[in-house]
């Protein structure tokens, strides 16, 4: 087992459970705030688990007024965030074309853009012509129209997650890899959590523990309802016709048949959200493992079948 990476305050006024994007985010900006007496504890490396089997896809689409406030701050944070903290960021703000195949899907594509106009999020409709002219690989004979939305695009998750931590410790946060939480009692209305260098006491805990949220919920008497489903996705190798265009395609989403195609370097990496997708760590056959940081299961590429052909 690895050495925790720094010694172990005895207290602090928030304990930070889990150190991906969201936890290290999180750290940096409660630490923007002020509050610099914060403490991120993660059982393995900075990135490992939910974020480092991350996408990193960066959309502003949403039907929801507040999950559109968030991700649209967000995006305009990770276009800033390199610069304010000093770290590398690779990020490709592509744009993203996403496909209606029916009246009724383009209407809530409408309403989302009117929703969008009020907070500033710039979100433009498109004929499947135009749509065309920005994707020339586009088949376009069954589609009724799309939307643009020129700040989507793609970011490394690791580097997204560095930088926050980067970010907050410059502010006087602290981070201690391979630190678990292993217990939790409540003492004098404060939290003190367990770890194998002691405990640690503390006003608040926050709990960003990706796929094991439910398992650190359980700790705290709580339960999270948070399943884990085993996504596929698949990257073609080098395409000629990419290879000689000097400007990376826009992101395309399909939410009528569930997928999203993006360039990855000379290729194209298709990623759907499978009808048939399958849960796991739900049953007491398939217990979660004790680490799945930077693991992947096995190929199971029949799943895939009708997502490569429509696409």
């Amino acid at each position: 087992m690895n050495k925790a990476t720094g010694k172990l305050p005895s207290t602090a006024r928030v304990v930070v459970i889990g150190g991906g994007s969201v936890g290290a985010s999180v750290l940096y900006h409660l630490a923007e705030k002020g509050w610099t007496d914060v403490v991120l504890l993660e059982k393995n490396e900075l990135t490992s688990g939910s974020t480092w089997h991350a996408a990193g896809n960066c959309p502003n689409f949403v039907g929801s007024w507040t999950m559109m406030k968030i991700q649209s701050y967000s995006t305009k944070l990770y276009r800033e965030l390199g610069e304010k903290v000093d770290y590398p960021m690779n990020y490709h703000v592509t744009g993203a074309i996403r496909l209606a195949h029916s009246r009724q899907r383009m209407e809530e594509f409408r309403h989302v853009e009117r929703m969008g106009r009020q907070m500033g999020v710039e979100l433009q409709e498109m004929s499947p012509s135009e749509m065309q002219g920005v994707y020339p690989f586009l088949e376009a004979h069954d589609l009724y129209g799309g939307q643009w939305d020129p700040f989507d695009g793609d970011i490394d998750p690791a580097q997204l997650t560095q930088a926050f931590a980067k970010g907050a410790r410059d502010m006087g946060a602290k981070i201690i890899r391979f630190c678990p939480v292993t217990g939790v009692r409540r003492d004098n209305d404060e939290w003190v959590l367990t770890t194998p260098q002691g405990d640690i006491r503390c006003e608040y805990v926050v709990n960003a523990s990706g796929y094991r949220a439910n398992e650190v919920g359980a700790m705290f008497g709580r339960n999270v309802p948070c399943v884990s489903l085993a996504h596929q996705y698949l990257i073609t190798e080098a395409i000629p016709e990419l290879t000689a265009r000097d400007k990376k395609l826009p992101l395309l989403r399909d939410p009528d048949s569930s997928y999203y195609l993006r360039q990855e370097k000379d290729g194209l990496l298709l990623g759907p959200y499978e009808k048939n997708c399958r849960a796991h760590w739900t049953t007491a056959d398939d217990p979660m493992p004790e680490d799945f940081s930077f693991q992947l299961y096995s190929d199971d590429l029949e799943r895939l079948e009708w997502y490569i052909e429509d696409a």
